[in-house]
């Protein structure tokens, strides 16, 4: 197993090769109740409570064994797809070959980045992801695309983030009937989820939580398209 060095006296420490290190995440949060959880290549959850969760919930073991988790993907013109995170077939397949696409990650107190970089195709990715100190509850993501080639490339990003927004409970109990019950809305910036009813230990009532997942460029403009 690789070994983590601290690189200033702030606490901010490196490792490299993250994904190979079993069973590593890392948790952010801030006082106004946003919880979240990250491994390497970006698994884990997000949440407010017990009945309040973005992300799907996950235990220790879920962490690194679902597929269901953030990603960033890139489409490059003449050569394909390319997962910020790793989760390609190809890239998944040379993680323990000697092709293995260099990465490291970056961590201190409530935020984490993860570096990728493709010398075969000349593509490096940065992903900082934190929670802000103040009273919003909101995660954010930070994702940074670099060509690293002396050549020109035409790529289209896709942000892929999946949706729960129910109770951890509704992961054994109505998890179907619940899925039916959201309301999807895109909006010029991303997607807005409302369930209509919560069903959980607390009865059937009428939801007031109101979950979304938006995105914007450096400059501040909109994406272009969804995929639902």
């Amino acid at each position: 197993m690789n070994k983590y060095k601290f690189i200033d006296n702030q606490g901010t420490f490196l490792l490299e090769n993250p994904e190979i290190n079993s069973y590593m995440y890392f948790p952010i949060a801030n006082e106004c109740g946003v919880m979240s959880s990250f491994t390497p290549t970006l698994n884990g959850d997000c949440k407010m409570s017990q009945n309040t969760f973005l992300l799907a919930p996950v235990s220790a073991e879920e962490l690194h064994n679902n597929k269901s988790s953030r990603n960033f993907w890139i489409y490059i013109e003449g050569y394909g797809a390319w997962s910020v995170t790793g989760a390609s077939g190809k890239q998944k397949y040379e993680v323990f070959d000697k092709n293995k696409e260099n990465t490291k990650l970056e961590a201190g107190i409530m935020w984490y980045k993860i570096t990728r970089e493709s010398q075969n195709i000349g593509i490096k990715s940065e992903v900082t992801s934190f929670v802000p100190s103040n009273n919003k509850k909101v995660e954010l993501m930070k994702v940074t695309i670099t060509n690293i080639s002396n050549e020109g490339k035409k790529i289209t990003p896709t942000a892929a983030i999946p949706f729960y927004a129910r109770s951890a409970d509704n992961v054994r109990d109505h998890k179907h009937v619940t899925s039916l019950l959201h309301r999807i809305e895109t909006t010029d910036y991303g997607v807005i989820v409302n369930p209509t009813l919560t069903f959980d230990e607390r009865g059937h009532k009428k939801n007031t939580i109101v979950y979304g997942i938006v995105s914007a460029e450096d400059d501040g403009k909109n994406q272009l398209d969804f995929v639902l």
